[in-house]
């Protein structure tokens, strides 16, 4: 992938798949802690640049 190529990643469908493998896991988390650690690692991932909100 060059750096011009654009990856949509679906929040739903991250918060789904980290809920699964958490039960795969035989772990439970409340999904509102996932929630907030997906979007405390969006916002730091954005923060170094690795990642950038697309508007459409």
């Amino acid at each position: 992938m060059s750096d011009q190529d654009i990856q949509i990643i679906d929040f739903e469908e991250m918060l789904r798949f980290v809920e699964r493998r958490l039960a795969e896991a035989g772990k439970y988390v409340q999904r509102d802690a996932i929630i907030m650690i997906l979007q405390a690692e969006e916002a730091f991932l954005m923060e170094k640049g690795v990642i950038q909100e697309v508007k459409e």
